[in-house]
């Protein structure tokens, strides 16, 4: 598991050099001339894309067995419940693996003030 954890955030160092704004977090500026206030990702300041490693004591097919979504899946979401001006004090991208009895499920978080569904 150390391996892979390892190549899985090599790859996301590697993503986020061709897509940086996704490793920073949401900043407002307050224009005082023309009152207006303006969104950015500022990644300059900001602590990066979040890379989780969790465990769960289920297997592939509890998850997949039922007909419904397992209320479950929703702790496999760092950022589940969050809502996109959380931007500014949360990363815009959170990834958290976690380990199965055998498996693993990559749950994938971002700001939908970066992305939408079909970009994403």
């Amino acid at each position: 598991m150390a391996t892979l954890l390892d190549r899985l955030k090599d790859s996301l160092a590697l993503t986020l050099d061709h897509f940086c704004p996704h490793a920073g977090h949401l900043a407002t500026k307050k224009e005082d001339s023309f009152p207006s206030y303006m969104v950015f990702a500022d990644y300059n300041n900001s602590p990066g894309a979040q890379f989780i490693h969790a465990a769960a004591d289920m297997t592939i097919s509890d998850i997949l067995s039922s007909i419904y979504i397992p209320q479950v899946l929703q702790s496999f979401f760092d950022h589940d419940r969050v809502i996109n001006h959380d931007g500014h004090t949360l990363s815009l991208l959170s990834i958290q693996v976690t380990g199965l009895v055998d498996g693993i499920f990559i749950g994938c978080s971002k700001n939908h003030g970066m992305v939408d569904g079909t970009s994403f």
